[in-house]
């Protein structure tokens, strides 16, 4: 398709605690960049695997997931939200949420640590209700950032517009105003069911 767009992006980090390594490889792929744009939710669906021992010790599949891009959440704040339904061994039901919250907290542009650390909460279960079961924090380092800007694949036209949009929603927070966050240790997702445009069948 001559709009659609789709990367690989993998971040790792430790979930429970500091000590219990995990990590998810994710495929995102946008449909149709126009779309995106004009989305609201600014939603892809997303595909892949979570490593998270203290959950199972083998990969978990995403069965369902999206990648919001940059949805306003507020005066000068962006956020990337993640939701994947993971479905682990013996069928065993899982939801991972995780936010990066962007914004301008300092005079210089924290946009790569911003972009790059996601605060992740998982529940069992298909629906984050109550406590989660783990919390954590994810990262990608400067490999990784170039890793997944080698991943694209998709038409010239397309990529240049999706990137486009990314540095254009970047630009509005880091040359506006300072919006101090709290200190956060996972995140604070918004509920509900994933939408059914993101399943993936298997």
């Amino acid at each position: 398709m001559p709009g659609q767009v789709r990367f690989t992006e993998t971040m790792s980090g430790w979930l429970g605690t500091a000590t219990d390594p995990a990590s998810f490889t994710l495929t995102v792929v946008t449909p149709d960049v126009d779309a995106l744009v004009l989305d609201p939710n600014h939603r892809s669906p997303a595909f892949g695997l979570v490593e998270c021992p203290a959950l199972e010790p083998g990969p978990i599949a995403v069965h369902e997931g999206a990648l919001d891009l940059f949805v306003d959440a507020g005066p000068g704040v962006l956020e990337m939200r993640y939701r994947l339904l993971l479905r682990g061994a013996h069928d065993r039901r899982y939801v991972l949420v995780g936010i990066k919250d962007v914004r301008r907290r300092r005079w210089f542009p924290t946009v790569l640590t911003d972009t790059t650390t996601l605060f992740v909460d998982v529940w069992d279960g298909a629906e984050p209700v109550g406590t989660p079961r783990v919390r954590g924090v994810f990262t990608m380092g400067t490999g990784g950032v170039t890793a997944q800007g080698l991943s694209f694949r998709g038409g010239v036209g397309a990529i240049v517009r999706y990137l486009s949009y990314y540095v254009r929603r970047c630009v509005t927070i880091y040359l506006g105003p300072l919006t101090p966050a709290a200190t956060r240790t996972s995140g604070a997702p918004p509920h509900g069911r994933l939408p059914a445009q993101t399943r993936r069948n298997r």
